[in-house]
């Protein structure tokens, strides 16, 4: 489940910073820029993967947005690439990055919580019953021969005993 949280926090985390720059003025990446960002985010998503808790994802979401940001702007030609490493001077593009990074972080959880329900719901209703229950041996008790009534006129207790006047 880690490797599928891994590579999901990656993805989102390529995609959600290019709409978070580019929704900010920031413009979008060409082929060099792009290919800086995938490196970024895959070497995120690897963390995303080696991580634990699950509360760790978001703060990792969050601090990944700066390494997209840079990796956006190191190469992008849109105005400010002198000042990539200014990432908090511009405020609506530092508040685009975060809302991106713990938002894709909070769907990510929800995915993956999602996934372990409905996946253990389909496993219970595609898995085959073993069979019927195990019978449970009982007791019974010993068994008595019918005692005919003649030889309880003879006064015996039992086939085998003697007669009583012996």
């Amino acid at each position: 489940m880690s490797s599928v949280r891994g590579g999901l926090a990656g993805v989102a985390m390529a995609a959600l910073a290019v709409g978070a720059h580019g929704f900010a003025g920031g413009g979008y990446p060409g082929t060099s820029g792009l290919m800086l960002l995938i490196l970024a985010a895959a070497a995120l998503g690897a963390l995303a993967a080696a991580l634990r808790p699950p509360a760790a994802l978001p703060i990792l979401m969050v601090a990944g947005q700066p390494a997209c940001h840079v990796a956006l702007s190191g190469l992008v030609q849109h105005g400010h690439a002198a000042r990539a490493m200014e990432f908090t001077a511009h405020g609506p593009m530092l508040l685009a990055h975060a809302v991106a990074g713990a938002g894709c972080a909070f769907l990510i959880l929800v995915a993956e919580r999602l996934y372990g329900l409905i996946s253990r719901a389909v496993r219970v209703a595609l898995t085959r019953p073993a069979g019927p229950p195990a019978r449970v041996a009982r007791l019974r008790p010993a068994h008595h021969s019918p005692v005919s009534k003649t030889l309880l006129a003879l006064g015996a207790i039992a086939p085998r005993a003697p007669p009583v006047t012996a």
